[in-house]
């Protein structure tokens, strides 16, 4: 990797950045002081917080590479999915001469580093955009390119929709994105979560406040706190799209067969789901486009 050779460029450092906080719970290099101290005050309120983020990275991992095996796909764009130099994607995908990876970020930090990647590699261009306002991701010529010839794409949203407590104006600023995938696309989410857990149960209910508690910590004067959300809701976000199998599930659960037998799904804290964009648009499809055509203006 190129970490080595880079210069970050200077920033404010008052606030912890969620990138960063992933970089270093993922055993990356790019924390700093702010975050390291972060994680560390996260992880003694909740000790198991390393090994959720560890599960969501596996479950991304496979289902890049069920996109890429399965289902013939070699080009990636990934939204607000942080520094990839834990587990860059483009190394799943870079060794196909059609590969390529688009990475959007509002980050300043994150732009920076992506901006010497794709310096170093024709098949990775990067963006600056954010998530929550479409079009300055959709309208950008790297992404019009992308998306202009129709072949299908996978679309990565790894810890992005967490970031909104409205789940209507979400699965309005969503629709922007899956309205203009090409047919066969593929899309991969995640969701943090404590869905499965019994609160009857005392460990349980000590995990849920323990998990409710990190997500308030995300808060700060630039960053959003962390929302959780249920199989059901995250479904509700996803109608439109065909959920593959196993469906809406936990990270720890996803196509994967070396699960260990001795934790519960449940305590991944976080749901996955790989969906597929219909050949054929839903009637809910098309009003849902509708409805987000004022968030999708240029």
């Amino acid at each position: 990797m190129v970490a080595h050779q880079w210069e970050p460029p200077e920033l404010c450092t008052c606030c912890a950045s969620p990138a960063r906080i992933k970089d270093c719970f993922l055993n990356g290099g790019q924390a700093w002081e702010i975050e390291k101290s972060w994680c560390a005050n996260a992880a003694r309120i909740m000790p198991s917080l390393p090994r959720v983020y560890s599960e969501e990275r596996e479950f991304v991992r496979r289902a890049i590479r069920f996109a890429v095996q399965e289902r013939d796909i070699h080009r990636f764009l990934t939204i607000g999915g942080g520094l990839p130099d834990t587990e860059p994607m483009d190394d799943y995908v870079l060794p196909f001469t059609s590969g390529q990876v688009v990475y959007a970020d509002k980050d300043r930090y994150v732009l920076a580093y992506l901006d010497l990647l794709a310096s170093e590699h024709d098949q990775i261009d990067c963006v600056r955009g954010d998530f929550h306002v479409p079009g300055t991701i959709l309208f950008t010529d790297v992404i019009e390119d992308l998306l202009s010839d129709g072949t299908p794409i996978c679309l990565v949203l790894n810890g992005v929709l967490d970031a909104t407590d409205d789940t209507e104006a979400l699965a309005a600023t969503l629709g922007c994105y899956t309205e203009r995938l090409p047919p066969g696309s593929l899309m991969i989410a995640t969701h943090a979560t404590v869905d499965g857990l019994d609160t009857d149960n005392t460990a349980d209910l000590a995990l849920v406040g323990q998990m409710r508690q990190v997500c308030q910590l995300f808060r700060t004067p630039h960053w959003p706190q962390r929302h959780l959300r249920t199989a059901e809701e995250l479904g509700h976000l996803l109608r439109g799209l065909d959920l593959l199998e196993p469906g809406i599930t936990f990270t720890a659960n996803w196509a994967n067969p070396r699960r260990a037998g001795d934790r519960r799904p449940a305590e991944s804290l976080c749901l996955a789901a790989v969906a597929a964009v219909p050949s054929l648009r839903t009637a809910y499809a098309s009003v849902a486009g509708v409805r987000a055509s004022g968030r999708c203006a240029r």
